[in-house]
């Protein structure tokens, strides 16, 4: 079942697919890392959260 998603950093909106809670994945705009909290009627739901990347040294 697909819904709609928006950033809350940026309000980009866009399809969330099949995306359940707890996956996590990048908007596709400002690139901030999200994670789905649930589905809904509104929508899914989303949070930030801190993303732990490698340092490559840069």
């Amino acid at each position: 079942m697909s819904a709609t998603a928006v950033c809350p950093e940026c309000e980009f909106a866009f399809d969330a697919g099949d995306l359940e809670p707890g996956e996590t994945l990048a908007c596709l705009e400002c690139g901030l890392t999200l994670q789905v909290l649930g589905r809904g009627d509104n929508g899914v739901e989303l949070r930030m959260i801190e993303a732990d990347l490698p340092d490559w040294g840069q």
